[in-house]
């Protein structure tokens, strides 16, 4: 019994030595697999569908869309100038006066030089008319004398060779003579029957230049009796229009009827010869009619030379260029009077606000004398209101005529849209260091939809362009997306496992990004993967909705 009671004194200390190890050995196991299993955890966040826009922030400065300068209407004293540079000024608001003496005695004596160039000018296009009528006269006179000198150098002609021949030959040459002559005769009857319908056309054409031109005397008259100046300056010039008009019908009349006459006179020279030939008229005759013949050949000669003369001449004539010269003189006069006239009338309106605006640049004083087209000041308007900004070359791609813009400016902001984009780059202002100032940068134009009367104009704008827009598309955290050699990707778990995911952006903002391929709306994405590499064993927990917000 003894022996018993010694071994259970041993066997039982021992057994608990070992109850105790093996209780430690499975809580240190239980430790290490609640470390293990701590060491995987890996939080994640879940794709949803959301909206995302990505903007373009830069700085520019504000300016009027609309400015004009304004000059001065007039030569004339300044009465009134009550505005200062950047003054706001509303439309319609009167802003500058003027004393119009000095103007409106300048303007009488521009209407008297006017009527006074207005009469020479009269009085040189009658003489050139008088002139032009004479040698087209002349001219058809000598075309009409040169057909007689012709026919006259024929004439002798065949006398001589029917007196120098013989009985025989002077018969054969008088009957050809007589078959030319008679040809001759046809010829110019039909000459003279187109002669004389010519001459009735022209008869027809001067007489309604007479009466066209009576009835623009009768206007002219009229006119002149009413005392109105526009309605005299334009029957003035119709009743020259008249004039000239009459003038060239009677040329052409005259001519026509020296033509007929020619005609005529001819036909009546070649009858007798015809019927002396048929007669057979002996050599003697034929001799005294040879001689005739030539005295009349010398005396056509000198009239055809001297009106050659007339026709060629240019004395007392007005060419196109020095009519044309004269004219323009006489337009400028006019004009001249008329602006004098409307300077007056605008001088006498002063000059007011065409829009509401800022004034700037301001360069007239009360008192002082302007001459025309001086600037007195300008006119900026705040109704239409931009501001101009430099793109980096970093987002000009980015923007587009048309988008949506946020400006910032003075405490207030403003709607706007982009209304212009430049296409050439351009040195300096692209940003605020100084790699960026020596960068170059697209400068564009941002609209103010809605300006107000609190615009400033030349101050700096922090403008915010929504370059891109996407609405109900799967996004993620931008912390969550990942740029690596193989491209964009996203740490995903799949099967216990931390993965690589090749994944597609659209859209992205500062704070998410649109994701067009790789990942649906759902799917759990590991924004943080700690120590781990890729092909680690991970356990995925999601990240608490606080810590999302935040």
């Amino acid at each position: 019994m003894k022996k018993h009671r010694k071994i259970w004194k041993i066997v039982i200390p021992v057994a608990a030595i070992a109850v105790i190890i093996c209780v430690m050995g499975i809580s240190s196991a239980k430790s290490a697999e609640e470390a293990l299993t701590n060491a995987m955890k890996v939080e994640s966040i879940t794709a949803v569908k959301g909206d995302v826009s990505e903007t373009v922030e830069t700085n520019g400065t504000v300016v009027s869309g609309e400015q004009k300068m304004i000059f001065s209407p007039v030569n004339a004293q300044v009465e009134t100038a009550d505005f200062q540079t950047g003054d706001l000024v509303k439309e319609g608001q009167k802003l500058v006066t003027f004393n119009l003496k000095d103007l409106e005695d300048q303007n009488q004596k521009a209407e008297l030089t006017v009527r006074a160039n207005q009469l020479g000018y009269q009085d040189t296009v009658n003489k050139s008319n008088e002139a032009a009528v004479r040698q087209a006269q002349a001219q058809a006179e000598a075309n009409s004398l040169q057909g007689q000198v012709d026919a006259k150098k024929q004439e002798i002609a065949d006398l001589t060779a029917a007196i120098s021949g013989q009985a025989k030959e002077q018969e054969e040459a008088a009957k050809r003579q007589q078959e030319e002559i008679q040809a001759q005769q046809k010829e110019q009857q039909k000459e003279l029957k187109k002669a004389e319908k010519a001459l009735e056309k022209a008869k027809a054409a001067y007489d309604k230049a007479v009466m066209e031109q009576q009835t623009a005397q009768v206007n002219f008259d009229a006119a002149a009796a009413s005392g109105k100046e526009e309605e005299l300056e334009t029957a003035r010039e119709a009743l020259n229009r008249a004039n000239e008009k009459l003038a060239e019908a009677k040329g052409a009349y005259e001519a026509a009827q020296e033509a007929v006459n020619a005609l005529s006179g001819q036909t009546e020279t070649v009858q007798p010869v015809s019927q002396e030939l048929a007669e057979g008229n002996v050599t003697t005759e034929q001799q005294q009619r040879l001689e005739a013949a030539q005295a009349e050949l010398s005396e056509l000669q000198a009239k055809l030379e001297g009106q050659k003369s007339i026709a060629e001449a240019d004395a007392g004539t007005l060419s196109s260029a020095a009519r044309a010269q004269m004219q323009t003189n006489n337009n400028l006069a006019e004009l001249e009077s008329q602006s004098l006239e409307e300077l007056i009338l605008q001088g006498q309106q002063g000059i007011s606000a065409e829009f509401n605006g800022v004034i700037s640049e301001k360069q007239v004083m009360e008192g002082a004398t302007v001459s025309q087209g001086m600037q007195l000041f300008t006119l900026q308007s705040i109704d239409n209101v931009n501001v101009e900004v430099t793109l980096s070359k970093n987002v000009y791609d980015k923007v587009k005529e048309g988008q949506k813009a946020e400006i910032t400016f003075a405490g207030n902001t403003y709607e706007g849209t982009v209304s212009r984009i430049s296409r050439i780059a351009e040195n300096g202002a692209a940003g605020t260091n100084q790699a960026a100032v020596a960068a170059a940068g697209i400068q564009a134009t941002v609209h103010l939809d809605h300006p107000d009367d609190n615009i400033f104009l030349g101050v700096d704008a922090k403008v915010k362009i929504l370059a891109a827009e996407a609405k109900d598309v799967v996004i993620l955290p931008i912390e969550a997306v990942n740029i690596g050699k193989d491209g964009t990707f996203c740490w995903v778990c799949e099967d216990g496992i931390l993965t690589k995911r090749i994944i597609t952006t659209g859209i992205t903002s500062d704070e998410c990004a649109e994701i067009t391929e790789g990942i649906e709306e759902g799917e759990q994405v590991i924004a943080d993967p700690g120590n781990h590499e890729e092909g680690d064993p991970v356990t995925v927990t999601e990240q608490s909705q606080t810590e999302e917000q935040e």
